[in-house]
């Protein structure tokens, strides 16, 4: 397969914005240091028995629950050269920097308040990939001895991040004009609600890192692992970067940034609308780290905007994925690539994912294992996808093991290679960094599943 381009656009295209908002859950980022051996990491990586977190948990704000509106065949036009938005910012100049030294990159993230399992999942899978460059999560106050101890020995470092609900923002007004509390913030950022909090804390925790001199990956951490190394993910044979700042397409055009998660936020405080460009995923990005900082300023000075204009301030979960949109298709983040769905080190999976889960609840539903969909939903949480084994052609019972655990999921969706069972990007290779991994339901949370899946066990 040819290898995607990456190109830029003289002009950004034309945009005004439609959206509303949402709520959900998120919290706390990662930034790690020190050299780990490959070796101890692989017999250090367990999968706890934890299944999954809550939802209400703050990296939730996407809406996990919600049902998207899209097309009931999923369409991806990542691998499309002609996408007319596959495009990348002029504002500044690119330094044609060369690919990452992965010992001197990071990954940052705010994983604050999780069970041990979720840090045994993100940091284990990275950590089993080979990766020594650093990690660093921002964590909660006094973390259990259990999360501690782990993370230590997996060379994360942690920031404690205190949280309060005395903030001094102000979204929506109560009936006797009172802000509202709903909100939590950091005592580090009491301006700035905890979502949005999280771009100046990873800013701060970047620059106290001196050794993290190379690539930068802000991520979400509860709904996401690793397949291989980020960093060492090829775009071109002469390794040069497409760009200083690179942002993420989820899959197109089943999901565009004219949905309400962008558009209506968007609308009502920039009176701006979208025209169907690809959306972009907030919570999976990469960059140089100039590059990052840039980038974190750009969203901070918009914050900024949004919390002083009453039409713009809101107790909205998600609006920073808004932000996020609204910048790069307004041409306002330095050197920025818009990376096209599953042809880079980040493979944003929630949409077809979550299809995928909901028509194997239907199915369960028609044959009889379970009166509604929440029995059947109990039962693909706990038993994976009906009637699919290795061959994909021969039928199994319900309730029977699989013969192969690899082929978990139907060659149909063309989504992973039957002979690991990992989750693939259009080229046929393992996608480096799989995120909302979590919308195909329990089962791939489980922890025979993951250690198999991660470990190729």
């Amino acid at each position: 397969m040819a290898r995607t381009t990456w190109k830029r656009a003289t002009k950004p295209p034309s945009t005004r914005l439609r959206g509303f908002s949402f709520f959900v859950a998120f919290f706390l980022l990662i930034l790690g240091l020190n050299i780990v051996n490959h070796e101890s990491l692989k017999k250090q990586f367990q999968i706890g028995r934890d299944k999954l977190l809550a939802p209400t948990d703050f990296e939730d704000r996407k809406g996990q629950k919600e049902e998207e509106k899209h097309d009931d065949n999923i369409k991806d036009k990542g691998e499309e050269k002609s996408n007319k938005y596959l495009a990348s910012n002029t504002v500044g100049s690119s330094k044609n920097e060369k690919w990452w030294d992965s010992s001197k990159s990071v990954v940052i993230g705010l994983a604050s308040g999780y069970r041990l399992s979720v840090y045994q999942q993100f940091v284990g899978s990275l950590r089993y990939t080979g990766y020594k460059g650093h990690i660093i999560l921002g964590v909660a106050e006094n973390p259990p001895s259990d999360i501690k101890d782990y993370l230590n020995e997996m060379k994360v470092t942690m920031k404690e991040v205190r949280v309060t609900k005395n903030c001094t923002y102000a979204g929506y007004l109560q009936e006797n004009g009172n802000p509202s509390k709903d909100q939590v913030c950091s005592y580090e950022y009491p301006d700035y609600k905890i979502q949005w909090g999280r771009f100046p804390m990873s800013r701060d925790w970047l620059l106290e890192c001196e050794e993290c001199t190379d690539g930068v990956m802000l991520t979400d951490t509860r709904d996401a692992y690793f397949q291989s190394d980020p960093f060492s993910y090829p775009f071109s044979d002469d390794g040069i970067l497409p760009g200083d700042l690179l942002v993420f397409e989820e899959i197109y055009p089943n999901l565009t940034a004219n949905h309400w998660l962008t558009n209506i936020p968007v609308k009502k405080c920039r009176k701006m609308e979208f025209e169907g460009q690809p959306m972009l995923c907030s919570g999976s990005t990469m960059g140089t780290r100039q590059g990052i900082l840039d980038y974190i300023d750009s969203m901070v000075k918009e914050f900024d905007y949004w919390k002083e204009h009453q039409e713009c301030r809101s107790d909205m979960v998600g609006d920073d994925q808004s932000i996020h949109n609204y910048l790069y298709y307004t041409n306002q983040l330095k050197n920025a690539v818009s990376i096209p769905h599953r042809t880079g080190p980040i493979h944003v999976v929630g949409v077809q994912a979550d299809k995928i889960f909901r028509a194997a609840i239907q199915q369960a539903v028609a044959e009889g294992f379970g009166k509604d969909k929440y029995e059947a939903e109990s039962f693909v949480n706990k038993f994976g996808y009906v009637h699919w084994n290795e061959s994909n052609t021969l039928q199994i019972k319900p309730h029977e093991h699989r013969h192969d655990w690899r082929t978990w999921l139907q060659a149909e969706h063309k989504l992973i290679d039957p002979t690991t069972g990992l989750i693939l990007n259009h080229d046929g290779k393992p996608s480096p960094q799989v995120h909302q991994f979590d919308r195909f339901g329990l089962y791939v949370l489980s922890e025979e599943f993951l250690t198999k899946l991660v470990q190729g066990k």
